[in-house]
């Protein structure tokens, strides 16, 4: 056998092992968001799901669940923690940036809740997803303008402190109303660590990197580096919430597309940063500070 066949073979047997890399990654990520999407349909009207809504605003015991799943893959995966964007490295720099994304999400967050009446339209949950999928293009390419423009903070005090009297806001605005309740700081806490650093790490952290580590991150494009996983993830991100309503052991079979279009987009603005930083800290931060703010506020002045 020559040199030049052994090479061939070589080449094959590295192709044929990159596909089955491929193949196994898609169905596990398939497998593990399939398993979410079952819990969550399953669960959502078991009693302690129930009680935790009734009193606490929102599911604690689903979530502890979905992260302790993935935890799980990753563990049985056998890879580091910071290949999954699980790092404290240049987390002072990261943290600034995480604080930009959230005042930049204040865009859509704000125009998507009042923009429709300001405008005198009448949109439907379809329409109201269509309104704000745009905002969230202009929020993905001013998050991309301030990305490539960042430099090194050498000290994250400030915006450690300024993070802490934003999530500290709606309670004293709720103290201050006499309207202070254990629903108002659930919705902090949950918004905060559960719906943001929760979700980013299954999202960005699991599906998203797990996919750029069988497909490769090939593309170049306005100085972010990402491959499918970016788009796969945001897309997989928009179809958990097309499951918002989705609740078929109380009669309610619609899906909530409207909602999903726009949070696909929502995961490109958390995917981007995820690619730029290498970690989880600015998506987790850019997720849950605005929730862990708005949310209360929604509830405190009825913003539905």
């Amino acid at each position: 056998m020559t040199v030049h066949n052994y090479l061939t073979v070589d080449r094959s047997v590295g192709v044929m092992q990159s596909l089955r890399t491929r193949v196994l990654t898609t169905l596990e990520i398939l497998l593990v968001f399939a398993v979410l999407i079952a819990l969550r349909v399953a669960f959502r009207s078991a009693n302690i799901v129930q009680w935790e809504k009734q009193n606490l605003g929102w599911s604690y015991s689903l979530m502890v669940l979905f992260i302790g799943i993935v935890v799980g893959t990753i563990l049985f995966t056998r890879r580091s923690w910071a290949e999954f964007g699980v790092s404290a490295k240049n987390w002072r720099t990261n943290l600034d940036i995480g604080f930009k994304a959230y005042l930049i999400r204040i865009l859509p967050a704000v125009m998507a809740t009042f923009g429709p009446a300001w405008l005198g339209l009448k949109l439907n949950e379809l329409g109201k997803g269509a309104f704000e999928a745009p905002l969230w293009v202009m929020a993905v390419a001013l998050i991309i303008w301030a990305l490539n423009r960042q430099k090194e903070v050498k000290s994250g005090r400030a915006n450690l402190i300024a993070t802490g009297l934003f999530l500290l806001f709606p309670v004293g605005l709720a103290l201050a109303m006499g309207k202070l309740s254990w629903v108002i700081l659930s919705t902090v806490v949950w918004q905060f660590i559960f719906s943001g650093f929760g979700e980013e790490f299954i999202f960005r952290g699991y599906f998203q990197s797990r996919l750029n580590q069988a497909f490769g991150r090939p593309v170049h494009l306005f100085g972010i580096q990402f491959g499918v996983g970016l788009v796969i993830a945001s897309l997989l991100f928009g179809l958990l919430h097309a499951f918002n309503t989705y609740d078929p052991a109380v009669g309610l079979s619609s899906m909530a597309w409207g909602s999903a279009i726009a949070s696909t987009v929502a995961g490109l603005f958390l995917g981007v940063l995820r690619e730029k930083t290498g970690s989880l800290l600015a998506p987790s931060i850019a997720h849950g500070l605005p929730d862990a703010v708005g949310e209360p506020m929604k509830i405190l002045f009825g913003w539905f």
